[in-house]
Formats: structure tokens, C-alpha cells, sequence
């Protein structure tokens, strides 16, 4: 994927192996498909800036290509649209699946250089999580060669007595309204698996945009286009969700192992 989520994340490449649901029920059919994704959230120590995060992204990426690893996507994203818990930075990865994961694990544990010193050198990380991925739209085609693109996550609950399956089939019809009226979004559900200590939601959606030019696009659309008499009449009924955040995210690494 060339953007997060445009690309594994990507979010990621994540999109190679994530799942369209314009058809729910050819979805209920196959079963859902899952990729591994991780966040951290970060706040940078004194003195050290995103800068010096994007030099060491640089050597990152150098022992990743040693390795001949190709199976993991990353980002680093900043807040633009926040609350209080705002943080600094966050650093967003993917793989391919949970078998590229593991050995990618494995290979990073093992690693006896100074990559890992240097990365809490930088920033002091509050929150390590990791979340499965599903597709529900996938972005359409990056060709601006532009690394940046813009991210938004609101956290959303099934209401009491709703099955999920009637989420994923509004979901996919929303996802085909959408392609059908001009958005430019990808979209993935990530539930939380592993290091999440707020549990009152079950899980996020975020959107990837290619650009604040598509971002606004799409708030327009929403707004005094009108399709968010759409979106009230699939999705009031059966979720309950918070107010979006929205990310500047830079693709610092594309999978091109694991399609």
C-alpha cells in the first residue's frame, strides 16, 4: 500500500491482504480476513524533535533491507486534530499477516545493535498496541509518488442487542455508496488485541486520505453534499461512536513482501 492503510496500515500493504466488503454477504461467505497492525504513542524526550525520529527511520529501513525483510509497513504520524491526550508522535506498522509478524518479532528481539537504544533515545513511548486489521474499503490508486497522507480514527461500539454481521453488511453498503458518489478514502475496522488498557469500545475505524485536498473533499460531500442523511440511516441504529481524531502521517517504509 503506498499509503497507510493506502498501502498495509497501511497501511498498509495491510490493504494487499485485507478484505473489500462491497458485498457483505460474499463476505459473510468467506469470513473476514485479518492483518496485524501495531501503534505506538510517543512523546519526544528533551532536546529531540521529529527530525531526528525521521534519521533514524533511515537506519531503520537499512537493517530492514540488510535483513531482506519486506513484509512490514510503517508510518509516523502527528496530531492535527486532537483532544487533551494529545501526544507528540505515534509510529504505525503493519505486516502481512500474523506469520510475518511473529518472525519480524522474533528478528527485532534478537537484534543486537543499537537501533533500539536510539529509537527511546528519542521518544518515550506510554502505549505499545497491537490491533487486527480488516479492509472495508480500499483506497484508490496513489500515483503523486508523495509519501504523505492524512489519517482520521473515531472509536465505535456495537449497540446492546445488535449483531455484528449487520454492521459489516452496512458497512459494505456504505463502502459501495461511497465509491458510487466520488469519496476517495480507504477505510479499515482494527480491533484491539493486545496491550489496550481502554476497553470501552469495540472497535476503531480509521479512514486514510491521500491529501487534505481529498479530506476536505470528502467533509464537503458529508456535509452540503448531503450523504450524511446516508450514513445517519445505516449506522444510527447500530453504533455508537466517539469524535473523530485526525492524523498527518508520512510513509516511511512499503511493504512489498507478502501480496
Amino acid at each position: 500500500m503506498k499509503k497507510f492503510l493506502a498501502a498495509a496500515l497501511a497501511a498498509v500493504a495491510m490493504a494487499g491482504s485485507g478484505l473489500a466488503l462491497a458485498d457483505a454477504h460474499e463476505e459473510a461467505e468467506k469470513g473476514p480476513s485479518f492483518a496485524p497492525v501495531e501503534t505506538w504513542a510517543c512523546n519526544f524526550r528533551d532536546g529531540k524533535g521529529l527530525g531526528d525520529l525521521m534519521a533514524f527511520t533511515e537506519k531503520f529501513n537499512a537493517w530492514l533491507d540488510e535483513e531482506e525483510y519486506t513484509d512490514y509497513f510503517a508510518a509516523v504520524v502527528t496530531p492535527q486534530y486532537y483532544g487533551e491526550k494529545k501526544m507528540d508522535v505515534g509510529w504505525l506498522g503493519a505486516w502481512s499477516d500474523g506469520n510475518a509478524m511473529g518472525s519480524g518479532t522474533d528478528m527485532w528481539l534478537a537484534y543486537e545493535g543499537d537501533l533500539g537504544a536510539e529509537f527511546v533515545s528519542i521518544v518515550d513511548c506510554g502505549a505499545h498496541t497491537q490491533f487486527a486489521s480488516m479492509m472495508i474499503k480500499k483506497p484508490p490508486s496513489d500515483e503523486s509518488g508523495d509519501d504523505n497522507f492524512v489519517l482520521d480514527f473515531t472509536n465505535c461500539s456495537v449497540k446492546d442487542g445488535v449483531e455484528f454481521d449487520s454492521v459489516l453488511e452496512a458497512m459494505g453498503t456504505w463502502a459501495k455508496h461511497q465509491e458510487e458518489n466520488g469519496f476517495k478514502n480507504g477505510t479499515w475496522i482494527m480491533f484491539p488485541i493486545f496491550g489496550e488498557s481502554d476497553t470501552e469500545y469495540d472497535f476503531k475505524v480509521v479512514n486514510s486520505h491521500e491529501s487534505y485536498t481529498t479530506f476536505g473533499a470528502g467533509f464537503e460531500l458529508m456535509g452540503n453534499g448531503g450523504h450524511w442523511r446516508k450514513s445517519s440511516e445505516l449506522f444510527d441504529g447500530l453504533l455508537d461512536c466517539d469524535i473523530a481524531r485526525v492524523y498527518n502521517a508520512t510513509q516511511i517504509r512499503e511493504m512489498t513482501g507478502g501480496e
